[in-house]
């Protein structure tokens, strides 16, 4: 049967890129507060702008008394306005007793919280907030243990660089899954009726940290300038103003997370995204623990349905190649994504068939990523150069 000539147009669908939201932006903010007739305390709330906190009653007022929830939270939108944050309010007589629902209110979250930051309204010395480094890394290891891994974001409450207890290195804290943000924005802190100065911008790292992918550090200049409504002037908690860079030299080795400028560039940015462990180490930095908490979950997901299924083994008791493939093969499909999203650079997985999984009923696999790297510094080989050549000079 002919047809009349004519342009025929057919619809495709997928070139808009859409997908499934990432969940590697779910975050979370854990607080010491109040009640108000919309926010009940311990109970878990899930916003998506400033406006839902609004509403909840957490307003600019909410903030009056050293409390600082409504600021972080308007700092985390600022930075991310596509952002998917977990809020709770909880009733406590110190920082380390705030710390301490960080496992309880990811429970409530269904696991679904990547990280967290904690915040807690009365005055408090250093010495507490390092008791509560001890605390939260607990909290981050509970968390692992049960298959919800998250990094927290503390406040480095009573910070004082000019006393030698307050700056004692954090390497040596042994607390890969712990940060502490020591920066808050001088501005800030000159505000009428706020006390903010025992306060840190931990929701401006919160925002950024929730923006980058799993693999990018928060101090990408680059990507992140921090300027913006609520902090424009780099300082500290205390409201102690930044004196030198040998100042920031030393605080950076001491592997605290803080802003500054840099000469020649407009903005304000983070120092870098230190953990509270020795900078040696393989989770040193924020962005490798995201990196790996994200592959622990898609691993487990994609070998959850094979729990307890039965596996065939030869004549001599080990795996066929086809039972050892599948399972790679399962393993390689859940992690081929962060490879196309650069998040890896690459990865390898093997099962090893000669295990003898009729007597342990234990099926090992021994996968390893290749983290993506960070370029942390820049080095230059720069002089003259005569076209001539000395000798014709």
């Amino acid at each position: 049967m002919s047809t009349l000539n004519d342009v025929v147009i057919t619809k495709l669908s997928g070139g808009l890129g859409r997908r499934n939201p990432e969940q590697d932006m779910v975050s979370g903010l854990l607080f010491e507060g109040i009640a108000t007739s919309k926010l009940a305390l311990d109970k878990l709330e899930r916003i998506a702008s400033l406006e839902d906190a609004i509403a909840l009653g957490i307003t600019e007022d909410y903030d009056f008394k050293g409390q600082s929830a409504y600021y972080q939270i308007q700092q985390f939108f600022r930075m991310n306005p596509s952002g998917d944050l977990y809020i709770m309010a909880v009733a406590a007589e110190s920082y380390s007793e705030v710390v301490e629902k960080a496992m309880e209110m990811q429970e409530k979250a269904n696991g679904n919280i990547r990280q967290m930051a904690i915040i807690y309204s009365a005055s408090t010395p250093f010495s507490q907030t390092l008791a509560a480094i001890a605390k939260a890394q607990v909290q981050a290891d509970l968390a692992y243990a049960d298959y919800m891994p998250f990094e927290i974001i503390l406040e480095g409450k009573g910070f004082d660089f000019e006393s030698e207890a307050d700056s004692s290195s954090l390497a040596d804290l042994n607390s890969e899954n712990v940060s502490v943000v020591i920066a808050m924005d001088l501005d800030k802190l000159k505000e009428k009726n706020f006390n903010y100065t025992n306060s840190a911008a931990v929701g401006l790292a919160l925002g950024t940290l929730s923006k980058a992918k799993v693999s990018e550090n928060i101090a990408w200049i680059e990507k992140f300038n921090l300027t913006g409504d609520g902090f424009s002037k780099p300082g500290f908690v205390g409201g102690k103003e930044i004196k030198s860079l040998g100042d920031l030299r030393t605080l950076n080795d001491k592997r605290y997370i803080f802003t500054q400028t840099h000469t020649g560039l407009a903005g304000v940015y983070f120092n870098d995204s230190h953990t509270c462990t020795a900078g040696t180490e393989d989770f040193a930095y924020i962005e490798n623990n995201r990196t790996i908490n994200k592959a622990t979950r898609l691993l487990r997901t994609a070998l959850l349905p094979k729990l307890a299924s039965p596996v065939l083994v030869d004549i001599d008791g080990k795996l066929p190649q086809s039972v050892s493939k599948s399972f790679e093969g399962l393993c390689r499909n859940a992690l081929e994504g962060m490879v196309a999203n650069q998040e890896v650079s690459a990865f390898d997985v093997y099962v090893d068939p000669k295990q003898n999984i009729l007597a342990t009923s234990e099926l090992k696999v021994k996968a390893e990523i290749t983290p993506v790297g960070t370029a942390r510094k820049i080095k230059v080989d720069l002089g003259f150069k005569n076209p001539f050549g000395i000798d014709q000079a």
